[in-house]
């Protein structure tokens, strides 16, 4: 079994993956998308007790939503916040929590 951090599956470890689980219920759990590759950009990782270097860097936005239904009827389908974190392009999985990606703020233009 492949090592997997996180909740992602990259590469060539997605078929592997999911040959694993063939003939299993739980292959319906995985959800298929296409990984984005923006340019790294120029930017300042700022951590407590961390010296301030300039690093090659990704954010990543999170649109978080809300739904809610009750039989046939919806009662809730709305969005319900964000998230912008930034992260050194060197990590393919990149959590606040975990010590990878500092929380961000959008500057609207």
């Amino acid at each position: 079994m492949p090592v997997i951090l996180g909740n992602n599956i990259y590469g060539s470890e997605i078929t592997q993956v999911l040959g694993e689980v063939k003939q299993s219920t739980e292959r319906m759990a995985y959800i298929l998308m296409d990984k984005i590759s923006p340019p790294p950009i120029q930017n300042y990782l700022l951590r407590p007790d961390t010296p301030l270097t300039v690093s090659n860097c990704l954010s990543e936005l999170g649109v978080f939503g809300a739904y809610v239904r009750q039989g046939e009827h919806m009662v809730m389908n709305e969005c319900v916040g964000h998230l912008l974190r930034t992260k050194s392009s060197e990590h393919t999985d990149g959590g606040v929590a975990a010590g990878v990606a500092v929380l961000d703020n959008p500057l609207l233009v």
